[in-house]
């Protein structure tokens, strides 16, 4: 049995790897726009073993770091990426001690690609019913492609899950420079701890007034001041994830018409007020992302399950990157490894 330092560690390390997993899906090439595989639901269903409280620290600590890496952690798609892991990850747990156990004749009432399968349906589900209360009900147009490319996905991970194998426990997490201080010493923390914590409470403070408001013409100096942050911040501004952004959010809208017909082809009218709603959604989520941005930037300190993941994360990612070969030895060989650099 894992002591509780071990079991931290082990967690941190189980959440780092699905940062990787996500990693190596950002190398392959994506067939399908707007539509993610979610390699990191691989780590998720070899965790289903996991006591109860451990496995819901680790979806917890996914949601936020993946998040905070994402550069989305203080607009609603943190919330959408919350609530649809918890959704699913509840759902496979769920399955996997209730119904999954072993039957009377010694067979699995259920296997992993049906438990993984499950799980995308309750992803699916969540996500939809989330981005419906922001977006209007035009969301549930997609749950039919969301929902076919998810189970195709499951059965992926799944495979994946039955053939990787995942230490049972975290390998060694060494400082690259060892001038540098230990990892779990941090006598600079109270001189880092209270710019971060300020800029933190900056940020959300923005998110939460540009979130607030209803005027067009405040939205977007907001957008602006946003994306100026972003840039003093050394992230890089990329303007395709926000037209790909605005397309969604507005085509989500339109499909609720409201308010003055400006507009009518082939029997479906379009209309002003669907408009306007669409193009100040889109103004929010454009700003609190770009928001977000800036909090991407930062590197927690300390030994919290948060900060380790993500040194444990640069230390996989580093031997990710330096292994030849293609994109499943490079995973292999991060898996064995035995001590990673930060």
């Amino acid at each position: 049995m894992l002591s509780q330092n071990n079991r931290r560690d082990y967690i941190a390390y189980l959440s780092a790897l699905t940062l990787l997993f996500s990693y190596a899906e950002m190398l392959l090439p994506r067939t399908i726009p707007f539509f993610r595989l979610g390699l990191a639901n691989t780590v998720i269903l070899l965790a289903l073993r996991l006591r109860f409280r451990d496995f819901f620290a680790l979806i917890f600590i996914k949601a936020i770091a993946s998040s905070l890496m994402a550069g989305i952690l203080f607009s609603p798609f943190f919330a959408l990426s919350l609530i649809q892991s918890i959704s699913s990850g509840l759902a496979m747990y769920a399955l996997f001690h209730i119904i999954g156990r072993l039957g009377s004749s010694g067979q699995k009432l259920i296997s992993l690609y049906g438990i993984s399968m499950i799980g995308a349906l309750a992803s699916v589900s969540a996500q939809i019913e989330v981005a419906s209360l922001y977006l209007g009900k035009g969301t549930y147009a997609l749950f039919g492609p969301m929902m076919i490319f998810s189970l195709f996905a499951s059965i992926l991970t799944a495979f994946l899950a039955l053939h990787l194998h995942i230490p049972s426990k975290a390998p060694a997490l060494m400082k690259a420079d060892s001038t540098a201080q230990e990892f779990t010493k941090t006598p600079s923390k109270a001189k880092r701890k209270i710019p971060t914590t300020a800029l933190l409470i900056a940020i959300a403070a923005a998110a939460v007034f540009t979130l607030a408001q209803s005027d067009t013409r405040i939205l977007v100096v907001c957008l602006l001041h946003a994306l100026i942050a972003q840039k003093i911040s050394g992230r890089k501004i990329m303007f395709l994830p926000h037209i790909s952004l605005w397309i969604f959010v507005i085509a989500a809208n339109i499909l609720t018409p409201s308010g003055k017909v400006f507009a009518s082809i082939s029997g479906f009218s379009f209309t002003e007020g669907a408009l306007l709603v669409g193009i100040q959604q889109a103004l929010k989520l454009s700003a609190v992302t770009a928001l977000s941005q800036c909090a991407a930037s930062l590197r927690p300190t300390g030994n919290s399950l948060i900060a380790r993941a993500l040194a444990y994360f640069r230390g996989l990612s580093n031997v990710l990157r330096s292994t030849e070969g293609n994109i499943l030895k490079k995973i292999k060989t991060a898996l064995s490894a035995t001590e990673v650099y930060d």
